[in-house]
């Protein structure tokens, strides 16, 4: 296909670019100044515990919440082990601040990613050095991982998955490049959340990023005062609303409402459900579109553009799929467990 060579023509030169030494960070990262040698790290949410668990697993000091069963035989059996601290995410959710003091981190990382920064002040108070990651949107990752990487004594680690990050985002952008230059249409994407599958993010939202890095368009637009919306998400829509958008495709991580759309004869009047283009997004070893809008969403704008877009340009989501969890997680999968992983189970199946 015309894309498939134009494409490959374009990967070769970004690959020749890979190899030229990226500059060291700026001036800006004086604001943090972790400890010499850091063993212990907690972090303040969802997003940063599992980009710890990516850039160095063995130094996170507890979970948010309990880790996801699914992530067994992907993260350590020592890490399911570490304690549950909490932490700020969603609303009105605080961390145990005995447990966290009695866990003795060495080193603080929050962010502003999914909550206000300024309902984390308390961890200032501790005497425990904090340092702030800025991860509001994707392209963020990249220097969040040399930062991390820096902070924790494993730069090379960082700057490696800061490399894998960048050259998948500049991937992406090729792609929709392509897809365009091709004249292939847009299509739209509703993200249907809660099992009645009547809750969505605004356009614009941290939480379906996905929809456009994969070349979608999510047709719920969102008043430009809900800036409180966007960033908790779940947006209640009634079905009126979503019959006038009648979305291409429609992207869901709730098994619950996967498991009964195509059974459900008023869902049936929806385009995307009579074309069968009604996706369940993984989530092993966690959710990769969102909940939390972690480093996955990497993996998941490939396997979203695949199945809105595959006619066109087709993505090879096993090889993918290998790759990068040999990357981020550092664990080899065999074929059946990738297939396993993309069929929206665990290693071992649902």
């Amino acid at each position: 296909m015309l894309i498939a060579r134009c494409l490959r023509l374009r990967i070769g030169v970004f690959v020749a670019l890979c190899f030229v030494s990226h500059p060291a960070l700026s001036a800006g990262d004086d604001f943090c100044q972790p400890p010499a040698t850091v063993s212990k790290v907690y972090a303040a949410n969802p997003v940063l515990a599992y980009l710890v668990m990516a850039v160095a697993p063995d130094k996170l000091a507890g979970w948010n919440f309990p880790p996801p069963p699914q992530a067994k035989g992907i993260f350590s059996e020592a890490s399911f082990q570490l304690p549950v601290i909490g932490g700020w995410f969603g609303q009105g959710r605080t961390p145990n601040m005995e447990v966290l003091l009695a866990n003795q981190p060495d080193l603080i990382v929050m962010s502003g990613a999914t909550v206000h920064l300024s309902r984390q002040q308390t961890l200032k108070d501790l005497g425990v050095p904090v340092c702030q990651l800025q991860l509001d949107v994707l392209s963020d990752y990249p220097l969040g991982f040399r930062r991390l990487g820096q902070w924790l004594g494993v730069p090379e680690r960082g700057e490696a998955l800061a490399q894998a990050a960048e050259r998948v985002l500049t991937l992406q952008a090729q792609r929709r490049d392509l897809l365009a230059a091709s004249g292939v249409p847009v299509k739209t994407v509703y993200y249907a959340e809660s099992p009645n599958g009547l809750a969505t993010e605004c356009r614009g939202s941290i939480h379906s990023e996905v929809i456009p890095l994969a070349g979608g368009l999510n047709p719920h637009i969102c008043p430009s005062d809900s800036a409180q919306q966007s960033r908790f998400g779940k947006v209640a829509i009634n079905f009126e609303q979503l019959l006038k958008y009648d979305p291409d495709a429609i992207v869901t991580q709730e098994r619950r409402f996967y498991d009964k759309v195509y059974l459900d004869p008023k869902w049936a009047n929806l385009k995307a459900v009579r074309n069968q283009q009604v996706f369940f997004m993984p989530q092993t070893p966690f959710r990769w579109m969102d909940r939390p809008p972690s480093f996955m969403r990497l993996l998941a704008s490939q396997w979203l553009m695949n199945r809105l877009y595959g006619d066109q340009m087709r993505i090879d989501m096993a090889v993918q799929v290998k790759s990068f969890y040999q990357q981020f997680f550092q664990v080899t999968l065999t074929d059946v467990q990738v297939s396993n992983i993309l069929g929206g189970g665990t290693l071992n199946g649902r």
